[in-house]
């Protein structure tokens, strides 16, 4: 575990994130950890959340079960994936992680548009599958998997919870980050 550094601060709030977006409870009262993500359109941060680990489990269990087992089934064929925590497993370093997206390895210096995700507890940043950073790209092809139902769910998360921009950013097919 590390400090969270400034790069998965809120921009909106000009420091670091202090409770989950959709149960307002505060990341020092609550014994869970929480999720950071971040969303970038060129250099620009367009979108960006943090969510205790109850609340994404609650969108989770809100997605169909065909996208849950569309979900599954890529993470767990997903051989990148699956050797991030190998190749990452002695740093501590955060950029290591960011270096290149965590489907395709596309280097970030190729990549325009792309989300990031930290895990965290309190003010300190968990390793392992995070932090972790997605191409738009990877994001686009795996939203294509998904049922209606969730890209719908996925829509009245944004609308519910985001006014003007940044929900206006988030065009569809690319709907809510799938670091989610």
């Amino acid at each position: 575990m590390s400090d969270i550094p400034p790069l998965f601060h809120s921009v909106e709030h000009d420091g670091p994130f202090e409770s989950c977006l959709t149960c307002k409870e505060s990341f020092d009262e609550i014994s869970d950890p929480y999720t950071v993500t971040k969303v970038y359109k060129g250099p620009e941060c367009v979108f960006e959340y943090a969510m205790c680990l109850s609340c994404r489990q609650k969108m989770i269990d809100e997605m169909s079960s065909e996208s849950r087992d569309t979900l599954e089934n890529h993470f767990q064929s997903n051989k990148n994936l699956r050797e991030r925590e190998n190749r990452f497993a002695d740093s501590e370093y955060h950029t290591d992680y960011l270096r290149d997206c965590a489907h395709c390895l596309k280097p970030l210096n190729e990549i325009k548009d792309y989300s990031i995700a930290c895990m965290a507890f309190g003010s300190d940043m968990v390793f392992g599958p995070f932090p972790m950073m997605v191409c738009s790209e990877c994001e686009e092809a795996i939203q294509e998997k998904l049922s209606k139902k969730t890209r719908e769910e996925f829509d009245r998360f944004v609308s519910e919870n985001f006014e003007g921009p940044p929900a206006e950013s988030i065009d569809p097919p690319r709907r809510l980050p799938l670091l989610v």
